[in-house]
């Protein structure tokens, strides 16, 4: 309350002379109270929102040495902010420090770093040039590089380049990409190879035509491909889902369903956070969170096509007709990815073979959608982080492919995937509980799998219709699995124990095991090796939520899972003959 008080009487002001805060500063200079400190530093520092500079309070000198010695980080942290503001050059002298420790934490140097760009440093152009070499702030570096035009900055960048992560590579380009004079580095770079021209996405390529020189121009077109601006009609139609779009409100869509269409739609060819196929770019380090550049490359895919993502129409000596993408050339034979397979055709077995000026993308791709589909789709594709995948009849599949850990998250120092097997596994005992979680969101299913847990006097469990927690937690249905816990049920960070009569007679003791878990509706019921466990009407459960394995908390252990079968919206029935 104070703080907005504050804050509306110092703006009434409208701060145009430094004593108009000198009374403020001489109250703080008095106050012991940090809960009063905070109010006023917080009804000052939003009256002085979005001033770059104000001048300096009578007093504010020896207040700055003061606060900036608080127990209290938030009062440290606005002071230090609003000596900024006020042109403190101990202020800035102390964020270059910190800027330069190496061994300071990178959260605190990242802070510095753009506190110092807000405010113009004159010394951070230079600084920012040795920073390159820094991975712990290289990424926000990269970043910041843009507002300076220093002929040293494209060497700098190309000179690190192969040690920089995805999305440091994409900042770096972007960078590069900014300027005439660092293009011509950008240009020289993926030719000589320094930069893979799988690096350069297509919005890249329209930021640099839109440099609009015709040098630059004519080596785009040798190095990445034919480019053209979307018809009129096409225009339209990327009007037309706009519109769609944004109908959605606020929130337009789910990234769960979203990522459910995507699968349907796009995995097949590309890749989105480490999941899909390689027959186009995968997309997870472009431009996603730009509308436009989304629909434009949906709606007119043919716009912009990468010379290595044309398609090729090959023809065999027995007419076959193979639509695809060429990966490779040999002495004897291409290697095709078409939209379901890779395929391998010896040269001398194709009758002809004939480059396409189109994309593997088909235009017309949004068409048998749903408005609130193509709302969710979109909604997925603007993400910064992957989202859970809604489990369907179709992609179940997607659940586990049997050879690695794609699509689920966990502790990689527990967690394998050996022989068509999950494995989670510790030679010396865990602290806390450790989970190896799913991506995908389940409603009503059915999940069969079989479980070995040695020795059984450990414990592990499944989770099911729960949800993610702090320090990798997860909070919700658990179906045990554990000397004197087999068979029950247990509400994870939640109710605790649900169904206390174990399953243990039905078990073998460190041989594998079929577990089955039912949930329709309210209703959830377990077997194992056929027999019933769990026979359950919880009305106050979750209808929906992740698949999560346990290891839990104890001495060495080794839990395996495997033979995962999965059915959505299943009959409401167990399947209690034995497996």
């Amino acid at each position: 309350m104070i703080a907005a008080v504050l804050s509306l009487s110092i703006m009434q002001t409208q701060i145009v002379r430094s004593n108009a805060l000198e009374p403020l500063v001489t109250l703080l200079s008095q106050s012991q109270d940090t809960s009063f400190q905070l109010d006023v530093l917080r009804g000052i520092s939003q009256a002085l929102k979005g001033r770059s500079e104000a001048d300096m309070p009578e007093g504010w000198g020896s207040l700055e040495s003061k606060l900036g010695k608080s127990s209290n980080g938030e009062v440290r942290v606005l002071v230090r902010s609003l000596s900024l503001t006020f042109g403190s050059e101990a202020a800035l002298d102390a964020l270059r420090t910190v800027l330069k420790d190496q061994g300071a934490p990178a959260s605190e140097r990242v802070n510095a770093l753009n506190a110092l760009v807000q405010t113009n440093d004159p010394q951070l152009p230079g600084a920012l040039l040795k920073l390159i070499a820094d991975p712990a702030v290289r990424s926000e570096t990269i970043r910041h590089l843009a507002r300076f035009n220093q002929t040293e900055t494209p060497p700098a960048l190309l000179k690190v380049y192969r040690e920089l992560t995805g999305t440091e590579k994409q900042k770096a380009l972007s960078v590069l990409a900014s300027r005439a004079p660092y293009a011509a580095h950008l240009i020289s770079g993926v030719e000589s190879g320094l930069i893979p021209k799988k690096d350069l996405s297509a919005s890249l390529v329209r930021e640099l035509r839109n440099l609009k020189k015709d040098d630059i121009n004519t080596q785009l077109e040798s190095l990445w491909g034919t480019f053209r601006e979307s018809s009129a009609d096409k225009k339209s139609e990327i009007e037309k889902f706009k519109r769609i779009y944004y109908a959605g409100g606020s929130s337009p869509g789910d990234a769960a369903k979203g990522r459910a269409v995507f699968a349907r739609a796009c995995q097949q060819c590309h890749t989105l956070f480490g999941v899909g196929g390689k027959v186009g770019p995968d997309i997870t380090g472009s431009d996603r969170q730009n509308l436009d550049y989304l629909l434009q490359n949906i709606v007119d895919p043919n716009a912009v096509i990468p010379n290595d993502y044309r398609t090729s129409e090959i023809e065999t000596a027995d007419g076959r007709v193979i639509t695809g993408v060429i990966q490779e050339r040999t002495g004897n034979s291409l290697k095709i990815i078409t939209a379901t397979e890779t395929v391998l055709v010896a040269h001398d077995q194709i009758e002809s073979n004939l480059q396409s000026e189109l994309s593997m993308m088909p235009e017309g791709l949004l068409a048998p959608f749903k408005d609130q589909e193509i709302r969710d789709l979109l909604y997925y594709l603007r993400q910064s982080a992957q989202a859970p995948l809604l489990g369907s009849k179709e992609n179940v599949d997607l659940f586990f492919n049997g050879k690695d850990l794609i699509g689920w998250n966990g502790e990689e120092s527990v967690w394998r995937v050996e022989n068509g097997e999950i494995v989670g596994e510790t030679k010396t005992g865990l602290k806390r509980n450790e989970f190896l979680k799913s991506d995908m969101v389940l409603k009503d299913f059915r999940l069969t799998f079989q479980v070995k847990l040695i020795p059984n006097s450990e414990n592990s469990g499944i989770q099911f219709r729960s949800q993610p927690a702090e320090h990798g937690e997860v909070q919700g249905y658990q179906a045990d699995a554990g000397q004197g816990w087999w068979g029950k049920l247990y509400e994870e960070l939640g109710r605790a124990l649900l169904w206390d009569q174990p399953g243990d007679r039905h078990i073998r003791e460190e041989a594998w095991n079929t577990y089955e878990i039912l949930a329709v509706d309210h209703y959830i019921q377990t077997a194992i090796n056929g027999n019933k466990c769990v026979d359950l009407k919880d009305s106050d459960g979750a209808l929906q939520g992740i698949v999560a394995l346990q290891a839990h908390s104890g001495g060495p252990m080794e839990v395996r899972f495997r033979k995962f079968k999965l059915e959505i919206d299943p009959e409401p029935e167990l399947k209690t003959s034995n497996h």
